[in-house]
């Protein structure tokens, strides 16, 4: 593999990175795409290079997209290491985890839906057929989250329930395996509503953790512990699904600290932040509660020393309040 050095020179030498770290440009096909610094990926026919029967500028379009993926996606992985550096962190953040910029991400999942399909065809009959059940389902996220809004300012809690509500409405389905389960979907169209709900994922978790780090960077974590458990556990949720900015997550949870030795913050989601931002920073995790799926069954990522023994992880558990590992598993499916 190409040092991330060796890359940034390359890049730098084919224009891609205007200044140091500044943000890839996208490709001049993906511009109609782009509204307000997000990205819509409409009728995805940006993605006809990618298939048989292109036309060579289409797939020259396809090529440049391919392109800008790579280096957006290394580049904000660097960018991490910078601002880790200046926390204190010497880390190397791994590129396929999904640092990147807001404009990266939703491209790249767009570029992602292309490749579960063989032909332009059944990719947009799929895309088509796909849209009522999004359509639908979204209006319900929408409703839900119109009814926490007062006429009034909304009170913290409030405001982080509204946001809670589309970031559980969204993962909810594509963490479970519910989708799986809907009658009368035909593969394809299952393939493409998937893609079109990560699409969404992606935009609420991008909002949700702006908002919050705007929260914390004002007010740390007292006003929202002053909000009492619910809110400080909604606040949490949303830091620990901002993984586009693991930096961000490391300063949430020094400043959260103090709050989680004095009692006054939840332990086990202390553990949880602990453990999301161990695997960023060092590809290791100590109370083994980020998962992964191993030979078709759910089993902790890489652990630090001692934590492949089985009584010393659950020892470390139950210290921060968390079930022994084995019944941890017990509350996900058997198979995934």
């Amino acid at each position: 593999m190409m040092s991330r050095f060796r890359m940034l020179i390359l890049l730098a030498a084919l224009g891609a990175i205007p200044s140091a770290f500044g943000a890839v440009a996208p490709p001049s096909v993906l511009i109609p795409f782009i509204h307000g610094g997000g990205f819509d990926p409409g009728d995805y026919s940006f993605v006809r290079g990618a298939f048989p029967g292109a036309t060579a500028q289409q797939g020259a379009d396809w090529k440049a997209i391919e392109a800008y993926g790579k280096a957006c996606v290394h580049e904000a992985a660097l960018t991490q290491d910078v601002k880790l550096e200046k926390l204190g962190i010497k880390a190397s953040v791994p590129e396929d985890r999904g640092y990147q910029d807001r404009l990266c991400s939703q491209i790249l999942n767009g570029v992602e839906a292309a490749n579960d399909f063989k032909t332009f065809e059944t990719f947009h009959t799929a895309l088509f057929k796909s849209l009522p059940y999004c359509q639908v389902y979204e209006a319900g996220i929408t409703a839900s989250t119109n009814a926490i809004h007062g006429t009034g300012q909304n009170t913290l809690e409030e405001e982080a329930t509204a946001r809670i509500i589309p970031d559980q409405a969204w993962r909810s389905p594509l963490g479970t395996g519910s989708l799986d389960r809907l009658s009368g979907v035909d593969a394809d169209t299952l393939k493409m509503l998937k893609n079109r709900m990560l699409e969404a994922l992606t935009d609420v978790d991008w909002n949700n953790s702006h908002w919050v780090r705007d929260l914390l960077d004002k007010n740390g974590w007292s006003t929202t512990i002053q909000a009492g458990p619910r809110a400080a556990n909604m606040v949490w949720l949303m830091v620990q699904h901002a993984d586009d900015d693991p930096a961000f997550q490391t300063r949430a949870l020094r400043q959260l600290a103090p709050y989680a030795r004095a009692g006054k913050f939840s332990k086990p989601d202390y553990a949880l932040l602990t453990d999301r931002v161990m695997l960023a920073t060092t590809g290791k995790q100590h109370y083994g509660s980020q998962l992964s799926c191993q030979n078709h069954h759910y089993a902790p990522f890489s652990l630090d020393a001692g934590g492949e023994n089985p009584k010393t992880l659950d020892k470390r558990r139950a210290e921060m309040g968390l079930f022994s590992e084995a019944t941890y598993l017990t509350y996900l499916p058997s198979h995934c």
